[in-house]
């Protein structure tokens, strides 16, 4: 059973919160919130992290929380990019996450009552709360010093809404950690969200006392929180994911070959003309011909898989791709559904279903990109966005040459 289990490595990566306003019922894509943080915290994590071997790596936007304030709707990110190269572990690793969620296990024990306290430093009155304290109301501090960098994360009725990390401290918490905690105490009490949440308990840990940090990383990567996040996202499946729905497109087709020999030999037990013949029905093979197309193995799946996939015209010995402005027309087609954001399915106007994966062509188009709810074509110059919400067109956006 160990194989099925995903496989996430904690790797070193930098974190932050980062805040921006957008108009009451504003909402931002990818490419603005990037070009935003650009804007406000061009250097937030230096220039090339591991000496310009992570320049390539993918700052992530992950949502913390969302509030209407006086000026307007404030979003807070959680902003992610790992600190070294990842490319060594796709050949057996699902996903990477940043090693210090380990803390976020620690919170989450401490908000449920299920700290023991051991690693527990009480400082002065650094750590005036107690876990009991906070795991009523869902609102705590936990500061956290661990290989000389000093987190802090800000947990309101149950959700985390902050984390800051800064480096630079010794040990053990001293009169430095002392009075940063301090400064930051007083941005709570000012802050639009942390004032108006009530109370906060206080808790302070050293985590280099503490001896099972990798356990509460894969405690804490088990959160749904983290569930689904990657730092190591790629445009197709890695190894290890291609392996394992290999593995479940053969345990589903050994299930339908047991299947169709335990009926067939019940309809040659029981001869009496009375009892119908046992029908099996066709979608469990369909699933396993869609589960073989994402992974691949095209040259397993029926001829009919291959209709209507190459009808953009190549040049044999060029290799160059010809496409006539004539051919770029709007197209009427249907989203019908995404299967595991790499598969889409969609209907033509003429009724006809396809099924569609990045790179494969409709008609003139091809398709560039399949997200999780929209697909985008493309035919020389013209962009077409589906989503699955609309049979319509939902955007035609027109690209430079190339």
């Amino acid at each position: 059973m160990m194989g099925w289990t995903r496989r996430i490595a904690p790797v070193a990566a930098r974190m932050m919160t980062w805040e921006v306003t957008t108009a009451f019922d504003g909402t931002l894509t990818e490419t603005e919130l990037q070009k935003r943080f650009d804007e406000d915290c061009r250097n937030a994590f230096g220039a090339n992290p591991v000496d310009g071997k992570c320049a390539k790596n993918r700052v992530f936007f992950w949502p913390l929380v969302s509030f209407n304030a006086s000026d307007g709707r404030k979003h807070r990110y959680l902003v992610s990019i790992a600190n070294e190269p990842l490319e060594c572990y796709r050949k057996k690793i699902d996903c990477c996450l940043p090693r210090q969620i380990a803390l976020y296990a620690i919170a989450d024990k401490i908000l449920r009552g299920g700290w023991n306290g051991v690693e527990c430093s009480k400082c002065d009155d650094m750590c005036a709360g107690h876990a009991e304290d906070c795991a009523e109301n869902g609102n705590l501090m936990l500061v956290a010093l661990w290989k000389s960098v000093l987190y802090i994360l800000v947990f309101a009725k149950g959700r985390l809404c902050h984390w800051s990390e800064e480096f630079g401290y010794g040990d053990c918490i001293d009169e430095r950690c002392r009075n940063r905690v301090k400064r930051f105490k007083s941005f709570l009490k000012t802050d639009e969200l942390f004032a108006s949440s009530g109370l906060f308990g206080e808790i302070c840990i050293c985590c280099d006392e503490t001896w099972n940090m990798k356990t509460l990383f894969q405690l804490g990567a088990k959160d749904p929180f983290w569930n689904g996040l990657d730092l190591d996202e790629c445009q197709s499946m890695k190894p290890c994911e291609k392996r394992r729905w290999s593995m479940c497109a053969l345990m589903l087709l050994s299930l339908g070959l047991l299947l169709a020999m335990f009926f067939g030999r019940s309809v040659v037990m029981h001869p009496n003309k009375d009892i119908p013949a046992v029908e099996l029905s066709s979608p469990a093979a369909r699933d396993l011909e869609l589960l073989a197309w994402a992974e691949g193995h095209r040259d397993l799946l029926p001829a009919k898989w291959n209709l209507g996939r190459a009808s953009v015209a190549y040049d044999e010995m060029s290799g160059s791709r010809r496409t006539s402005r004539s051919a770029c027309d709007s197209l009427e087609c249907k989203l019908l559904g995404i299967v595991g954001g790499r598969v889409a399915l969609m209907k033509t106007a003429m009724g006809e279903t396809k099924t569609l994966s990045v790179g494969d062509s409709l008609l003139s188009y091809r398709v560039k990109e399949i997200g999780g709810n929209e697909v985008v074509l493309r035919c020389g110059r013209k962009e077409v966005r589906y989503e699955i919400e609309s049979p319509k067109v939902s955007s035609i956006v027109t690209v430079g040459a190339r």
